[in-house]
C-alpha cells in the first residue's frame, strides 16, 4: 500500500536545531527540492523574525511555500495542507524528493494525517475574535474551563488556536482536544521519513539567545517599521509571532529594548519547549542532534529513498 504513495522526507523540530540548514544538504544530495512547513514563513515581507531560508540557499535549491501570502491574507492549516499538497505532487512528477522542513507540528501533521471535520460559523468566530482581543487572559481562561487538554497546549498568546477552539466548543458542545483524539490522524497521506532534530538544553538555549541578538543586529525592529508603513494593521497574523510582538510593544513604548531583547529570548526559549511536547507525541519519527549525528540521518534518509550522491569541493 505504501509503495502507491509519494515518498516524502520531513524534518521537524524546535527552533534553532538546524533545520533549514539540514534541509538544503539532503535536498542537494538526495536531488530533492523543500517545502516549507513553518506557519510563518509563509508570509511576505516578515524575514528576519521568521528566520527564512537565506537567499543563497534558496538559489541552490528550489524552496515552495515562502512568500505565497500577504500579511492581511487568512492562511491556516488547511490551506497549507492543499498548497503543500500540489508543492509535493509537482516535485515528484519532476523525480525529486520533497523535503518538508518546519517547526509547526500542526501543519505538518495536517499535512501527513488529514484535518478532522470541524463545524464553522465566521460571524461567531468574529465575535469570538473580539472577545480575545479585549482580554487575551480571560479568553484563555475560559477556554482552560471548557478544554483544559488543548489549553495546555497552546499559549494564551495564540489568539488563531484559542478562537477556533473555543468556535469548534460552542458550535459542536465538544472539546477540540477530544473530536482531535477521537480523529486519532491514523492513515498517513504520504510515505514518511520522519526527523526530528533535537540539542541539549543548554547548548539550545545559548543558540535562541544568538539568534534573537542577530535577528536584532540585522534590522528586525526596522523590518516590523517598514511593515507597519505598507499600511498593514498591528492585527495582521503575523504580527502575532513571537519577535514581532515584542517589538510592536517595545514601538508603542510599553517596554524599553533591552526588556524587548529579554521578552523576545524568553519567549521563544517557552516555544521551544511547547515544540519539543509536540514532536514527542508525534508518531514514526527518529530524533537525531545535528549536526554531531549527520552520519545517522544521512544514513536514515538514503535507506529510504534509495539515493544519496552529495559532491564535495
Amino acid at each position: 500500500m505504501l509503495s502507491n504513495r509519494i515518498r516524502v522526507v520531513a524534518i521537524g523540530g524546535p527552533t534553532c536545531t538546524g533545520k533549514s540548514e539540514l534541509a538544503v544538504t539532503l535536498a542537494e544530495g538526495l536531488g530533492g527540492e523543500i517545502v516549507n512547513g513553518d506557519s510563518m514563513q509563509v508570509y511576505r515581507y516578515f524575514d528576519i523574525g521568521t528566520a527564512k531560508p537565506p537567499a543563497a540557499a534558496r538559489a541552490r535549491v528550489p524552496h515552495h511555500l515562502v512568500d505565497i501570502v500577504d500579511p492581511d491574507e487568512e492562511f491556516n492549516a488547511a490551506l497549507f495542507r492543499d498548497a503543500a499538497d500540489r508543492a509535493i505532487s509537482g516535485i515528484s512528477s519532476r523525480g525529486a524528493v520533497p523535503i518538508i522542513v518546519g517547526g509547526t507540528g500542526l501543519y505538518l501533521r495536517a499535512l501527513f494525517y488529514g484535518l478532522f471535520p470541524a463545524q464553522r460559523d465566521d460571524a461567531l468566530r468574529e465575535r469570538l475574535g473580539a472577545g480575545y482581543d479585549r482580554d487575551p487572559v480571560a479568553f484563555y481562561e475560559g477556554l482552560k474551563a471548557v478544554d483544559p487538554a488543548y489549553a495546555l497546549r497552546i499559549s494564551f498568546r495564540d489568539r488563531v488556536r484559542a478562537v477556533r477552539a473555543m468556535e469548534v466548543y460552542l458550535l459542536g458542545g465538544r472539546p477540540f482536544s477530544e473530536l482531535e483524539k477521537e480523529h486519532g490522524f491514523r492513515e498517513a497521506r504520504y510515505d514518511i521519513c520522519g526527523i526530528v532534530l533535537t540539542a541539549p538544553r543548554e547548548e539550545l538555549y545559548r543558540r535562541i539567545d544568538e539568534r534573537v541578538l542577530d535577528m536584532l543586529s540585522r534590522g528586525l525592529v526596522d523590518e516590523a517599521k517598514g511593515i507597519l508603513a505598507r499600511g498593514y494593521d498591528e492585527g495582521s497574523k503575523p504580527f502575532s509571532s513571537i519577535g514581532y510582538r515584542e517589538v510592536l510593544r517595545y514601538l508603542s513604548g510599553s517596554i524599553g529594548y533591552e526588556d524587548m531583547v529579554k521578552d523576545i529570548q524568553k519567549n521563544t526559549r517557552h516555544y521551544a519547549k511547547r515544540q519539543y511536547t509536540w514532536f514527542a507525541k508525534e508518531k514514526d519519527m527518529r530524533w537525531f542532534e545535528y549536526p554531531r549525528e549527520m552520519d545517522g540521518i544521512i544514513e536514515t534518509v538514503s535507506e529510504f529513498t534509495g539515493r544519496w550522491s552529495l559532491r564535495t569541493s
